[in-house]
């Protein structure tokens, strides 16, 4: 309920629901991670390395990519989890009334504008696609 109505500091005290949506927020930061960082290993490996182990590196870091990006379009996008991100440090915490907390150590969820990050890891996907596209073009033209 608070998710879907943009609270900008959420408090999530039962410890088992709070380790929940740590554990669901964390998958969502591992396959936008991933998606970046195999696109761009994948779109860096081609010009760099010679082409009988680029095509080893960079074919699985691609497909990867965009099955990472794919799935977190898919599934997270559309969640309104995937707005938000863990205060580890308690930088928000001294603004919280903790009086009325029930929990020792409660999850403190801070809202993030991920439009950037939906536009960082479909950018390179895109660009994946594109360059496997235009690599498979020029192999089978000539």
């Amino acid at each position: 309920m608070a998710l879907e109505h943009a609270y900008p500091i959420i408090v999530v005290e039962p410890q088992d629901l709070g380790n929940e949506t740590v554990r669901w927020i964390q998958v969502g930061n591992f396959l936008h991670k991933s998606a970046v960082i195999c696109s761009i290993g994948a779109l860096i490996s081609t010009p760099f390395l010679p082409r009988s182990v680029s095509k080893f590196t960079a074919i699985p870091l691609g497909v990867f990519a965009l099955l990472c990006a794919g799935l977190y379009d898919l599934s997270w996008q559309f969640d309104p989890c995937c707005k938000y991100q863990v205060d580890y440090h308690g930088t928000e915490l001294p603004t919280i009334p903790t009086h009325e907390l029930h929990c020792p150590s409660p999850v403190v969820l801070v809202q993030r504008n991920d439009k950037y990050r939906k536009i960082l890891h479909n950018s390179f996907a895109l660009a994946v696609v594109a360059f496997f596209g235009w690599q498979g073009y020029l192999r089978f033209k000539a």
